[in-house]
């Protein structure tokens, strides 16, 4: 446990935006290992994955001075991470092939993708969401929407934390199942509700 472990972000991003190396040292050890295995969940390869985490922090330090201390770290490092897979995304889908895709996602007609505009693909989003046990719906929509942690959902509905936590899993995993069947879909999924 390090000497800064009983601070609060909000007090490590006033010490980080000062150059407090200690504070950074603290963020980065507190938050490394959720995003790696966040990061996990997109890219199969690990070193590809690691690239996305040190990329971040590495932005985290030459940005410190920007940071809004009020915000939660949490959050900002999540979107990042989101960023950054959006972009890798983007960056290589001039090398994407037909082959080069699993055969669990088929074949998607350039017509649909055409089609849909984002606001569409949002909507089937939010009735996959809909769809879900009405408690598993509750926990995913105040913790991904509501951006509460499992401690203030626990308190609010009271539940336990570890049920809050089986909640969101269940119901993450029961989303991800249900989009891998719209590769499309299960990207505007990934990029703006899982994290």
């Amino acid at each position: 446990m390090g000497i800064l472990s009983n601070h609060t972000d909000n007090n490590l991003l006033i010490c980080l935006k000062q150059g407090d190396i200690a504070a950074f040292d603290e963020l980065y050890h507190r938050y490394a290992k959720k995003l790696m295995a966040f990061s996990l969940t997109f890219f199969a390869d690990q070193q590809l994955a690691e690239e996305a985490v040190q990329e971040i922090f590495v932005r985290v330090w030459e940005r410190r001075k920007k940071l809004d201390e009020s915000k939660s770290f949490k959050s900002y490092l999540f979107q990042a991470v989101k960023f950054y897979i959006f972009n890798y995304i983007r960056d290589r889908k001039k090398d994407c092939s037909l082959d080069s895709l699993s055969g669990d996602f088929g074949m998607v007609s350039e017509s649909l993708e055409d089609s849909l505009s984002y606001k569409e693909l949002e909507g089937m989003m939010m009735e996959q969401i809909e769809r879900l046990p009405s408690v598993q719906k509750e926990v995913f929509k105040l913790n991904k929407f509501n951006g509460m942690t499992s401690e203030q959902i626990a308190l609010q509905m009271k539940l336990s934390k570890r049920t809050i936590e089986h909640h969101i899993y269940l119901a993450s995993k029961s989303l991800k199942s249900n989009m891998l069947h719209n590769p499309t879909l299960s990207l505007v999924f990934m990029l703006n509700i899982l994290y």
